[in-house]
């Protein structure tokens, strides 16, 4: 893979969950681009103005080794770090899954919780209307034992003031029948001494 000293320094990553820190990376890069264009430019050495230059020797051998460790080191630093931001990436899924797993079981056992807490006051409703509607029976029962136990006794109260008036009648009637016999009785032996007297009793006729 052929890479120029700026794509290295410009190079970005996707910046993931617990991952390498961003300015660390990219200071890396920099280092790595310097060195990439350093080991770009070939080497001069100084000589006396009498004497000209000498055209620089070719690169040893081993410096395609060094270009080509140098791009495997590149290449791994990305790698590795696509791959953990990738490993990163699945482990926020994870646990995005396994928050909302979470939340709906959590919403689940709510909506259990109170359908529980609406039947226990369903049935609680229930047992206090069945209660009033007992303590309403048991009050009328009693008012009902009440009036008849009043009723009763107004009968009796009556039953006994008609018989003192009855009997307080009989015992009128009875004087008067007495009072009547013995006036009839006290006539009668008035008629009989006028009789024997002379005189006369159309007066007393009545």
């Amino acid at each position: 893979m052929s890479l120029t000293p700026e794509q290295i320094a410009e190079k970005d990553f996707l910046v993931g969950l617990r991952g390498y820190d961003k300015d660390e990376v990219r200071g890396f890069l920099r280092t790595v681009a310097e060195a990439f264009r350093d080991a770009a430019v070939p080497a001069v050495t100084a000589a006396p103005e009498s004497v000209a230059a000498p055209v620089a020797a070719p690169a040893p051998a081993s410096s395609g080794a060094d270009w080509a460790n140098l791009g495997e080191e590149i290449a791994a630093v990305l790698r590795t770090a696509h791959e953990q931001a990738s490993g990163l990436r699945q482990a926020a899924n994870d646990e995005a899954a396994e928050t909302r797993t979470s939340a709906k079981a959590h919403a689940e056992q709510i909506r259990a919780e109170a359908e529980q807490t609406r039947t226990e006051a369903a049935s609680a409703r229930v047992k206090a209307q069945d209660e009033a509607l007992a303590l309403v029976s048991d009050a009328q029962a009693r008012v009902d034992k009440m009036v008849a136990s009043s009723k009763a006794r107004a009968q009796e109260e009556a039953d006994a003031s008609v018989a003192h008036l009855t009997a307080q009648a009989a015992e009128l009637t009875s004087a008067r029948d007495e009072a009547k016999s013995q006036l009839t009785d006290l006539r009668a032996r008035l008629d009989k001494a006028l009789a024997a007297a002379g005189a006369p009793v159309s007066s007393l006729s009545n």
